[in-house]
């Protein structure tokens, strides 16, 4: 079954001659529990599409279908809602809140929701990020990676079905960098999760299950990895 369906999505910003075509009809499906790693230049659109699949943006024709919901077909208060509940959102800087401790910014989306966290849930999040003697720390007492890894707790504490990581390795060094690739795999095998990443590394997109490419607006699917 299909989690993700993205159907002939186009984006054009501006008219005329000054017109910039982002994205140019790409369609392609991601199954449930599905590990995919989109690769690009800078400027190919391949950010323009994770907006897009993340209802930060609004394509200028196309469609997505979360889940088999047509996603721009929701009103702005009930896509506000779906996407607080079924998507998870990794940065690559971090978007923590400063004043909060891990714990905290972890459970933040929970609270935002008006739900109480699953404390068993949160508990096992934190082991599994190796975390838990870090709860009650801010996040300018942690490292870069140890801040990923919080970013990471913040997108799975809703039990999203879709998670959505831009560079998420982007400030991270080699090691930490493999760490938080690890977590995400363990994510995605663990709790069912579908993952898509946007990575400038060949060598990082090449840990994921399947590889796609943007460049200059169009897609082109290189299919499963090697395991």
């Amino acid at each position: 079954m299909n989690l993700l369906e993205v159907k002939s999505v186009s984006k054009t910003y501006g008219e005329g001659d000054t017109a910039v075509h982002a994205l140019r009809k790409v369609s392609f499906s991601v199954p449930k529990g599905e590990f995919v790693a989109i690769v690009g230049e800078s400027g190919s659109g391949k950010s323009t599409l994770l907006n897009m699949i993340g209802a930060l943006d609004v394509p200028s024709f196309g469609k997505v279908y979360i889940d088999s919901k047509d996603i721009f077909a929701m009103k702005e208060r009930n896509l506000t809602v779906f996407r607080r509940r079924n998507i998870g959102f990794i940065f690559q800087s971090f978007n923590l809140i400063q004043v909060l401790t891990v714990e905290q910014n972890i459970i933040f989306p929970v609270l935002l929701d008006y739900q109480e966290p699953d404390r068993d849930y949160l508990e096992e999040l934190l082991a599994v990020l190796n975390l838990t003697e870090r709860r009650l720390h801010l996040p300018s007492q942690l490292s870069g990676g140890q801040q990923q890894r919080v970013a990471i707790g913040r997108a799975l504490i809703t039990r999203p079905a879709l998670i959505l990581a831009d560079e998420p390795t982007g400030n991270l060094d080699t090691q930490n960098s493999r760490e938080v690739i690890a977590l995400l795999k363990e994510a995605s095998r663990k709790y069912e999760q579908t993952i898509i990443m946007i990575t400038h590394s060949r060598g990082i997109a090449q840990t994921a299950d399947r590889i796609l490419q943007v460049s200059d607006g169009e897609l082109t699917d290189f299919g499963r990895c090697r395991e």
